[in-house]
């Protein structure tokens, strides 16, 4: 009898072997890394200041008065997105984003970390710089001319998020008969 028990335990474990095989590997799928760089979801690829605004005010953010012309400010609340506080977007003549600075005074070292962590796990590897445990100094490069700057290994922690070939809005349709006659003589 205890053989026949000891023939049964056995088959049983071997079936939840396996089945914690089966759901280890169904949880382990490899993530997708992102190939383009995302400002608050939005690809930072000429991006329009007018979308990113319509973006900011859905997620109940308001910019504050800003005096400079191409610069406009948010304040991510007290708390913001990970101890970020602030968000600052510089665009062209255009109106597309040329710039966004993200940045915060970061107390907590897990904070910091869970950042640095975060945009690794979205891109993968830095391009250039190193992140240790989620905290260093890194860019991100991608091939359709933005980048990722992050620094976070003091408490002064900035994401910079760049669009190095920002759209420029052409005159099109228009005809300047001035550039025309200089070309003629």
């Amino acid at each position: 009898m205890s053989r026949k028990f000891t023939s049964v335990f056995a088959a049983l474990i071997l079936v939840l072997v396996g089945m914690t095989t089966v759901v280890n590997a169904k949880t382990t799928e490899i993530p997708q890394l992102s190939n383009i760089a995302e400002l608050f979801g939005l690809p930072l690829n000429d991006l329009s200041l007018s979308r990113l605004e319509k973006k900011l005010d859905s997620m109940g953010l308001h910019s504050y008065p800003s005096y400079k012309e191409g610069e406009v400010s948010y304040s991510l609340g007290p708390e913001g997105i990970l101890g970020v506080t602030n968000a600052t977007i510089f665009s062209n003549s255009s109106r597309y984003v040329q710039q966004a600075l993200l940045s915060g005074v970061v107390g907590s070292l897990e904070q910091r970390q869970a950042l640095g962590e975060l945009l690794q796990k979205k891109y993968g590897a830095p391009s250039e710089g190193y992140l240790n445990d989620g905290i260093g100094r890194s860019k991100w490069l991608f091939k359709d001319g933005t980048m990722i700057e992050f620094h976070n290994s003091t408490y002064d922690v900035y994401i910079m998020y760049v669009d190095e070939r920002p759209r420029v809005m052409g005159r099109s349709g228009q005809i300047d008969v001035e550039a025309l006659s200089r070309k003629k003589q």
